[in-house]
This record gives structure tokens, C-alpha cells and sequence, in this order.
């Protein structure tokens, strides 16, 4: 994050809709942060966003001039929740003669090897709505059969019969060559003009048939309801006085137009955490951690996800699993787990507590709510009863808690397994605490990273309540707690840049390859992205743009992919030995040896462009000039009543060292400081707690 910061001529909106809360964050044109919280609303996902929107335009003093030309951008788990659930369109599936099982087969590995019942995940498609074509091209891009339009005309026919609402096509080789898909796609379009169709090569062009055609399957489930969201927004916005068009989180921490977004929804599975990890990594940076590596801890109302920042930048993947589907294209590096807020407490048949992954979700909500058909205990109401949560103030500044009806739904999980209310917020605590901190070492084993020299970065309304537990948990002795850490996802959103991946499919030895393929390549990329910044930019002010070129390479008879960065006047130059090089070193790196006689294959060429915006300024709470005297409460900590001192975090002085065991509450957000922690403030106004310090 190294734009240049503002002082805004335009607002900012971020959003951000979650399971529970939708967080709004909103700087007026004077560059004053507005924070709010509403409640979302699972059944129209967007109306939150409006509502919230309703109640921003009667808080501020904005201009109507300057509220028309209000930058607005939002981040949602729409897609994602669509995809877990299963609840998008009905699909259908033509594939190249022959290939009818590819998604049965998919790659035969089992997810939990050790257990005897483990299974695949179940297709996204039932073998019975996957239909062959007669057609084939090779691995070269050589049309070996031509198409039989005929038969992928009836193939079609029989799949809208059988109730298929989108068709996708993903022929074998198509990332190659991708004329039969097309051709296929026309003559169904023709024929059938009542069924949509979608094509394989025009998601994301990369080898792998079981990947590819399930991103292209996913991109065509979740459609509709991306789209229905992304008209209801749209639309709203407008109806509201804004004139600028709405912008969307992208899975990999970027931006887009919603309306280009929803063409290939797929690129916004995880638009909302990977906006919280994008704001995790500004929010350190205005913090002074400028560079910093980063465990990213966001815990809300319905689940936590874990990221990763290395060198002051998300770490993007494009070997994510969403919802047991593997996603190919870039995204930053999230993991989620089942252990937020809204997470149910429950007791298996060995009377062992559990945490979800069931969730309340807004409503009814935790048993502390008090709303009608509530009384399921959750982990708002172990805080609560734990002490850690003030039963005096309101939760997210608006919704009044009740500890009597926490203490009940705790109460009736601890008569199944005689354990009193007290002691079941204890182990609930200590059990979502294990929870997080076992993902968190298997999330971070998996990206190479040793936690032993890594920071933490905690947000969302539960992370900074349960960040230096988990801290301790891994290893980790500096955890930092943003300004407003309860609605960073969406100062992530507002603050997020144009961001797009872009790959140019090449298969070929290395050593085929000559300056005039090298240099065809660089400029099929190039067209892309300049395409995709001169649409996007639209109405936006962009600083700059960087384009980060890598190449996924391997030996030859190797049978996985190293990402290599690329400098594009080798591409230009068509400077093969330095490409080779390069991967030699890679290889290197990533596994700790190399053959430098070996020949390589250049699999893909990649593109990362970034499109820098200016940027507001950044965000920070006043400091008290003298420190305010804390009130004192009764807290439970590791399983023991103790005295905590509970400070306000506006009453909180710049030169303040807090020790442990106290607490800061803020409006969206507690923090917990336990014995053994020190707390200071940031230059910004963020918190850091450093173990060992006190």
C-alpha cells in the first residue's frame, strides 16, 4: 500500500456485508471517517447496504454535489455463501466425447485419507446433466475432429429438458484453441436462444480439464445471484443520489465495476475477507509497520478468517479451495473457520464442548440479543458472561445485550454435561481459542510461513477480544489493533485500488520458443490489460498503473507448475536465458534444488495489474491528552475470576503503557489485554500489544 494519501475532493464509501453486521465506512470530502454498523439482511443481500447508506446520507453534512460524485465500493459474501450452500442455478454440462466423467474422477484424491467414510466432494453437476460432444483438438491446438454441431445442439436440448437453467461448455484443450467452444456456443445460441451458455476458455484459459471446468461451472452457479445483488445495488445507489458507478471487493484485494463483475462473478468468491486482509495491510502500514509480514486475524459474527501479509502485501494464491471447489484464479490467501461471534456452543455425545460451524447469524442472533426465536447459546454470550463484553453498553453501538438470557442458553448447554454457566464460557473460550490457533498453524504451514517472525494484525467486532489469546497460542508476541478494527473490511473496500489477473496460455519447451513468440505473447497480454484498465477506469482518477508480469514454468516430465517473477524486457527482448534462469533460481528457493541442464516448459504467462487511486487519509481515533481513570470489573481469564481495568479507548493518552489484565472499548469493537501483555498506541491511534513487554 504505497499510494499517496489525499485530502479528498470526493467521498469514500467502503462496504462491507457480512453474516451478521453490514459495516459501512464513509469519509465525507473534508476526509472526516464515519464508521456505522447495521444489521444484515440474508434474505435480500444488498437491502443492508442501503439501509446503512439511508443512515450515512442523514449523519453527514455532504454536499449533494459532492455525494453524486461519491466513490462507493462493496465487498459481500453473496457469492461465497451461494456457493457453500449450493442454492444457484441448475447446471448442465457438455464436455468433449469420451470425457463425460471428468468431474466423478476429478483428481482421485480423498480429503481425509485416515478416516474410512471420508468421500469427494459431490459434483456441482450429477453425472446425468453432463452430456459428450463429438469433437477434438490436441494439446497443440490442432483440430484432430472437427465439431458435430448437431449432436452439441441435441446434447443441449436433452440437458434443458432435464431442468438445466445455464449450459457451460469445456472441451478438452480448449485453453489452447478455444474455436469449438465458440462454434458450439453460436450454434446452441441459435437453436435454443432460451438457454444461456457459458464457455470454459472465456473464464479463465488455463490446462487442467477438472479445474477449469469446475471454476467455469462455479462462475455459472453463482451468477444469478451476483447479478440480482449487483441490480439491486446498482440501482439503489442511484435512487439515492449517487451518480458514480458502484465498484465491487475482488477476490484478490482490487476493485472492479459491479456490472463487469458480474460477467465473471467468480473473481469475487472472496471479495470480503480479501478486502480485510487488503485493510489489515494498510492499516499496518499507516501504523508504522511499513513492509511488515502478517497474520491476519478477522473474526466476526459468523465466522473468522485468517490471511497472510508477507512484505507488506496480501499474499495472493491460485490454488485456493472454496466449498471443496478448487478456484484457479488468483485470490488473496484466506482461510475461514466456524468460530465467530454468532458461532453455536454445543455439546457432542462424549459431552465434549463444540464451536459451530453453525452460526445464528443476525437473527435471531446470540441468546444475548433477546430477539424473538433467539435463546441458542453462542460465543457472544460466553464473552458476555465472561465479563469481556460490557452488559452496560450496546453492541455495535446500537443493539442492547442481555446477560440473564446468556446466562440461561449457557446454562442449559452445561446441565447436558454438568458443568455450570461460568464454566461452559470458559471452555467455550478456551475451545474457540484452540480452534483458531490450530487453523491458523495449518493456514500458515501451508504458505511457507514461520509464525516465529510474524506479526498479527487483529480486526472485525471479535478479533481484537480474542487476538492475544491466539497470539499465544502461535508464538506470536505483537499483535496490532487497528483505529477501527470493527468495520476495517470496509475501509479495505473504500481504500481498495484496480486490481486484475490476466493469463496468456503458451504450453510449449522453453527452448521453442523464439523472440517473435516470446514477444506475441507479451503483447496478447498486454492487450488484455490495457482492455481491462481503459473499461475500468471509467470516472476514477488513476495515478498510475503496474503491470507485475510472472510465468508458471516446470521441467520437463515435472508434474507441477513454479511461479516465476518476469521482467518484461526479457519478454520484449525475447531473452529466453534469462527466463531460464530465473526459474532455475525459483526453483531453488521454493525447494532447495535446481537442474540447471534439465529443459524447462513455459505453461502460462501472468499479468498483475494495478491500477493506484488516491487514496483518503488514513484512518485514526483521537488520543486523550491526559489518560482517563479506568473503572474496574470482574472478568473470567484462562478458566479465573480476576480483576481487569476497563478503559474507554477516546480516554486512552498517546503516551499510555497499559499491563495487563485490562480492556478497551471502543464502539465497534473490544480489545483484551491479558496478564503478560503490555498495550501502547500507534503513531495512527492502533493499538499494539506486545507479549512479555509488561
Amino acid at each position: 500500500m504505497d499510494n499517496q494519501r489525499t485530502t479528498q475532493a470526493r467521498p469514500y464509501l467502503g462496504v462491507d456485508v457480512g453474516g451478521t453486521f453490514t459495516d459501512l465506512a464513509f469519509y465525507d470530502e473534508s476526509g472526516e471517517l464515519t464508521c456505522i454498523k447495521v444489521a444484515s439482511t440474508p434474505a435480500t443481500p444488498g437491502l443492508s447496504t442501503l439501509q446503512g447508506v439511508n443512515e450515512l446520507r442523514r449523519l453527514s453534512s455532504c454536499t449533494d454535489a459532492a455525494w453524486s460524485e461519491m466513490s462507493h465500493t462493496h465487498s459481500n459474501t453473496v457469492a461465497v455463501n451461494c456457493l457453500i450452500e449450493r442454492t444457484g442455478a441448475k447446471l448442465g454440462l457438455l464436455v468433449t466425447a469420451g470425457f463425460r466423467d471428468t468431474l466423478e474422477i476429478a483428481r482421485m484424491t480423498i480429503p481425509e485419507p485416515a478416516r474410512y467414510d471420508s468421500r469427494r466432494p459431490v459434483p456441482l453437476v450429477p453425472r446425468r446433466r453432463v452430456a459428450g460432444v463429438e469433437e477434438r483438438i490436441d494439446a497443440e491446438g490442432r483440430v484432430v475432429k472437427p465439431l458435430d454441431a448437431e449432436s452439441a445442439i441435441a446434447a443441449a436440448a436433452r440437458l434443458g429438458e432435464l431442468g438445466c437453467e445455464i449450459l457451460v461448455i469445456c472441451f478438452l484443450h480448449s485453453y489452447k484453441n478455444p474455436a469449438h467452444e465458440r462454434e458450439a456456443r453460436a450454434a446452441i445460441e441459435r437453436e435454443l436462444p432460451g438457454l444461456p451458455v457459458e464457455i470454459s476458455s472465456d473464464v479463465w484459459p488455463q490446462a487442467r480439464e477438472f479445474e477449469r471446468a469446475t471454476l467455469a461451472l462455479v462462475n455459472a452457479h453463482i451468477r444469478p445471484a451476483v447479478e440480482r445483488q449487483a441490480k439491486l445495488l446498482v440501482g439503489g445507489m442511484a435512487e439515492r443520489g449517487v451518480g458514480t458507478p458502484a465498484r465491487g471487493s475482488r477476490s484478490n484485494g482490487g476493485m472492479e465495476l459491479l456490472a463487469t463483475m458480474a460477467e465473471r462473478p467468480v473473481t469475487a468468491l472472496l471479495s470480503g475477507p480479501a478486502a480485510g486482509v487488503a485493510g489489515a495491510a494498510a492499516a499496518a502500514a499507516d501504523a508504522g509497520w511499513t513492509g511488515a509480514n502478517l497474520m491476519t486475524l478477522d473474526v466476526g459474527g459468523t465466522s473468522a478468517d485468517i490471511g497472510v501479509v508477507r512484505g507488506g502485501r496480501p499474499v495472493l494464491s491460485a490454488e485456493e479451495r472454496v466449498a471443496d471447489f478448487p478456484i484457479l484464479v488468483p485470490t488473496v490467501a484466506v482461510s475461514a473457520i466456524g468460530a465467530g461471534g454468532g458461532s453455536i456452543i454445543w455439546t457432542d455425545p462424549t459431552g465434549a464442548l463444540k464451536i459451530g460451524p453453525k452460526s445464528t447469524g443476525a437473527d435471531p442472533g446470540p441468546a444475548c440479543y433477546g430477539l424473538k426465536g433467539g435463546g441458542v447459546a453462542a460465543m457472544t454470550d460466553a464473552f458476555l458472561l465472561a465479563g469481556l463484553l460490557n452488559p452496560q453498553r450496546l453492541l455495535g453501538g446500537r443493539m442492547k445485550v442481555h446477560p440473564d438470557r446468556a446466562r440461561r442458553a449457557l446454562e442449559a448447554v452445561g446441565g447436558q454435561v454438568g458443568l455450570s454457566p461460568e464454566q461452559v464460557a470458559d471452555g467455550a473460550i478456551q475451545v474457540a481459542t484452540a480452534m483458531l490457533a490450530a487453523e491458523s498453524t495449518s493456514v500458515l504451514a501451508r504458505r511457507d510461513v514461520d509464525l516465529s517472525r510474524y506479526r498479527m494484525v487483529a480486526y472485525g467486532g471479535a478479533g481484537p477480544l480474542v487476538a492475544a489469546l491466539v497470539a499465544e497460542a502461535v508464538y506470536v508476541n505483537s499483535v496490532l489493533i487497528p483505529p477501527v478494527p470493527g468495520t476495517l473490511s470496509a475501509l479495505g473496500a473504500a481504500q481498495a485500488d484496480l486490481e486484475g489477473d490476466f493469463v496468456q496460455p503458451i504450453y510449449r519447451g522453453l527452448d521453442s520458443l523464439d523472440a517473435a513468440s516470446l514477444g506475441g505473447a507479451l503483447e496478447g497480454i498486454r492487450s488484455q490489460t490495457a482492455g481491462w484498465l481503459e473499461r475500468e477506469a471509467v470516472g476514477l482518477r488513476v495515478q498510475h498503473a503496474v503491470v507485475e508480469y510472472s510465468a508458471e514454468m516446470r521441467y520437463e516430465g515435472q508434474g507441477f507448475d513454479v511461479t516465476v517473477p518476469i521482467d518484461e524486457a526479457w519478454l520484449a527482448a525475447g531473452d529466453s536465458a534469462a527466463i531460464l534462469a530465473a526459474f532455475h533460481d525459483a526453483h531453488q528457493r521454493a525447494f532447495g534444488h535446481s537442474h540447471r541442464g534439465t529443459p524447462a516448459w513455459l505453461q502460462e504467462l501472468r499479468a498483475h495489474l494495478t491500477g493506484r487511486l488516491p487514496k483518503p487519509a488514513p484512518a485514526s481515533l483521537q488520543s486523550a491528552e491526559v489518560g482517563g481513570d479506568p473503572s474496574i470489573r470482574n472478568i473470567r481469564l484462562r478458566g479465573k475470576e480476576v480483576e481487569g481495568r476497563i478503559f474507554n479507548r477516546e480516554d486512552i493518552a498517546a503516551d499510555s503503557r497499559i499491563a495487563g489484565p485490562a480492556i478497551v472499548e471502543q464502539m465497534d469493537t473490544t480489545t483484551l489485554v491479558p496478564d503478560g501483555w503490555m498495550l501502547t498506541l500507534a503513531l495512527n491511534g492502533a493499538l499494539i500489544l506486545e507479549r512479555g513487554a509488561a
